[in-house]
């Protein structure tokens, strides 16, 4: 049986929090690791990001998103495996992807690889922008385009 895929877009925002005792992000290995640099070779970052609606503290949580991010050799460069969880317009799963990033471009594209629950067999990608780069409180707007979701009607049904 041939599968039938649904295009899904939407926007979501990671907020950050380098703070305690709110802390969502942490520098676990490197010579000298920051959470605000300069970064080198090797460097690694774990977090656990808070999701929302908009791009104030005060939205709506709608989820995590958790991972890790790497220095690589040019310190703006990264890699970065995620985790999404989250439940929005109807839509409640997870979706993982990775993707080589440079953080002083003004946008940049990860690719999404897997999900479950209503994302199960997603592909595609993301953008990626800098609301504000508050080096206690940094918020990205990450937009969710051209994401195709496998409709077998045996499993479930999406909205709309």
């Amino acid at each position: 049986m041939k599968m039938k895929m649904k295009a899904v877009n939407f926007t979501y925002y990671l907020h950050d929090d380098f703070v305690p005792p709110n802390v969502t992000a942490v520098a676990v290995a490197g010579a000298n690791a920051t959470l605000t640099g300069p970064f080198q070779l090797g460097d690694i970052i774990v977090f656990d990001s808070v999701i929302r609606k908009t791009a104030s503290n005060a939205s709506a949580q709608i989820g995590h998103q958790s991972g890790v991010l790497v220095s690589l050799n040019d310190p703006s460069k990264k890699f970065i495996s995620f985790a999404l969880d989250i439940t929005i317009h109807g839509y409640s799963g997870t979706m993982s992807g990775s993707a080589r990033i440079d953080f002083t471009a003004p946008s940049w594209e990860e690719a999404v690889s897997s999900g479950t629950g209503s994302f199960r067999g997603v592909s595609g990608y993301l953008t990626v922008s800098a609301v504000s780069l508050n080096s206690a409180f940094p918020v990205l707007n990450r937009k969710i385009l051209n994401f195709h979701i496998p409709r077998p009607a045996a499993m479930f049904e999406l909205p709309g």
